[in-house]
């Protein structure tokens, strides 16, 4: 993976994390090869999601705290569609989409606009985990500030201004960026 791909040391800490995990298994990692214990400095930073089966319905089953200070809110437990809307929503959504359905790996660079006028960029990093049914419904991602522009965050933000690349690894079909 080239030192330029990733702003933020959370991101590419992850990134290496999940890619020793991908090679481990030959393909996209179980959740339960995920170890939050090996991972610790990185906890606040990350989150998991969960596509319901039954409802098709995104699922934050967790949200570390540094997200929950970033996004002005709490994530855990809560649905995306609790979280986001419209356009912001069906960007989102796509991505998680993307992410389970062909294993792909994603970064994007987001601008999030505050209602007080703040804004503030961050790094979001996606890559996909095997539910325990075998099922490719679950996101593990990590979120950072790359830039620290704006006022302490009381509200929550839209997201605007994305960037995405899909992230090109050895260890699953190749996406150009």
């Amino acid at each position: 993976m080239p030192d330029d791909t990733f702003f933020s040391q959370n991101s590419s800490a992850l990134y290496a994390y999940w890619h020793n995990l991908a090679l481990r298994r030959g393909g996209v990692p179980l959740r339960e090869d995920f170890d939050p214990a090996e991972v610790l400095r990185l906890l606040p930073h990350i989150f998991i999601v969960e596509k319901e089966v039954d409802t098709g319905r995104f699922l934050f089953r967790l949200s570390g705290t540094a997200i929950r200070d970033i996004m002005g809110v709490e994530n855990t437990g809560r649905y995306l569609d609790e979280l986001l809307d419209g356009e912001d929503l069906a960007n989102v959504a796509s991505m998680f989409d993307e992410v389970m359905a062909h294993g792909t790996c994603m970064r994007s660079i987001e601008g999030l606009t505050y209602s007080d006028r703040s804004y503030l960029r961050v790094e979001i990093l996606r890559l996909p985990l095997v539910h325990g049914d075998g099922s490719q419904r679950l996101v593990l991602g990590c979120l950072s500030r790359i830039e620290n522009d704006c006022r302490p965050n009381q509200v929550p933000g839209q997201v605007k201004d994305k960037s995405l690349i899909q992230i090109d690894n050895d260890v699953l079909p190749r996406k150009s960026f």
